[in-house]
């Protein structure tokens, strides 16, 4: 699980892991190289275990962000780990209030 004020900003987040990869995935069918696909693979990888973070019964809210870290590092896309750091934007919250914490 996410610490309660941080998931609304998690799944921000995951949402702009989600862009990122379909920016990736636009470029690697625009140019057809295999290092690109594969680059998109990796991205797919690293993100497949956010959903399981984020319904853990543990706090796993650091390493959300350092899975979110590893993302951005790699496939630089720094946005995630900056819209995971913020509070998401009013409208995007589970309550359907924004965030105010």
């Amino acid at each position: 699980m996410i610490r309660r004020e941080k998931l609304d900003s998690a799944l921000f987040a995951l949402q702009g892991v989600l862009i990122c990869a379909r920016q990736l995935a636009y470029r690697c069918a625009k140019s057809g190289e295999s290092t690109e696909i594969l680059e998109l693979a990796d991205m797919m990888d690293r993100a497949e275990n956010l959903p399981f973070l984020l319904a853990s019964g543990n706090d796993e809210t650091t390493g959300f962000r350092s899975a979110l870290e590893a993302i951005a590092k790699r496939h630089a896309c720094q946005s995630v780990v900056t819209k995971f750091d913020g509070p998401a934007p009013t409208g995007w919250s589970l309550s359907g209030g924004g965030s105010s914490d």
